[in-house]
């Protein structure tokens, strides 16, 4: 009798049933978390980590709504706050586990060197961005192009706000509302000068906006973790944008409401150890404390 055979059998015994850890993630984890949750099974036999990626405003309204998960893990520390109202996470394990890092990638087969100075050449005719509305990298990526003078906002009517919108600092921006484009809302003109057209190209989010990139527009405001990983490091160059260019992804993890389970809280103080941090910083994630 093989022992796939025999593992598979033991899962039907008393005792022996295989317990699961429900992670719901941001995509910028895509290849880092993967990794924590193997090596955490390596050492827990007998849980299962199970991971699903999405854009951290979508999980959030999902979660909001009863999707079922254990952890959330957000590219925002505003999701994980705003669930923390609700009451719908454990009180005290909201805990931030790093801080995510943008980076303008350029393909080599365009002949660019990466850099703000890239996304004025006339080659560059698309570009690809998480979708602000609700991706907190997309958020962070129009927050760079204004900060380096290629996005101008406009003087938009939006009920309700306090100040005129280009008054706004980057955290009072309502960006759930912007939901007619960048361009309805800022000035792209800087970014459209000497060249034939332009437009911006939406992720759902950050990992899909990769894709975007590596398939369609050769450019792209991406996440350094997935940057990094063969599959885009291999295809294309990039250049990293400076801490304070751009709206700061302080990334907040938590354990949901009654989820506590020993298995749950087991993964979930293992994300904090050293050999977890390891795989993070090497996917270029900043880390609490350092």
């Amino acid at each position: 009798m093989g022992r796939r055979l025999v593992a598979l059998l033991l899962l039907f015994l008393p005792g022996f049933a295989q317990k699961v850890v429900r992670v719901v993630a941001a995509s910028d984890l895509q290849y880092a978390l993967p990794e924590v949750a193997r090596a955490f099974e390596g050492k827990n036999p007998g849980v299962r980590v199970e991971l699903v990626f999405g854009s951290s405003g979508k999980l959030y309204a999902q979660l909001t709504q009863g999707l079922e998960a254990d952890l959330f893990f957000s590219a925002d520390k505003v999701y994980p706050e705003l669930l923390e109202r609700k009451g719908l996470a454990e009180p005290g394990t909201r805990r931030p586990y790093a801080l995510g890092r943008v980076v303008l990638w350029v393909d080599r087969k365009l002949g660019l060197k990466p850099g703000p100075e890239a996304l004025k050449d006339p080659r560059v005719t698309q570009l690809a961005l998480a979708n602000p509305v609700h991706a907190p990298y997309g958020r962070a990526a129009v927050t760079l192009l204004e900060h380096l003078g290629l996005l101008r906002r406009k003087d938009v009517p939006l009920p309700g706000l306090a100040k005129p919108f280009p008054l706004l600092s980057w955290e009072e921006i309502p960006w759930e509302r912007l939901t007619g484009g960048v361009e309805a809302y800022w000035d792209a003109a800087p970014l459209r000068q000497g060249k034939p057209r332009f437009a911006f190209v939406y992720g759902e989010n950050i990992s899909q906006t990769a894709q975007l990139a590596l398939a369609a527009t050769r450019v792209g405001l991406l996440a350094l973790s997935l940057a990094v990983h063969e599959s885009l490091s291999g295809a294309g160059a990039y250049w990293l944008a400076p801490l304070g260019s751009h709206l700061p992804l302080e990334q907040d993890y938590l354990v949901l409401k009654g989820r506590g389970r020993p298995e749950v809280l087991a993964f979930y103080a293992y994300v904090g150890s050293p050999e977890a941090r390891a795989v993070f910083r090497r996917y270029g994630f900043l880390l609490p404390g350092e």
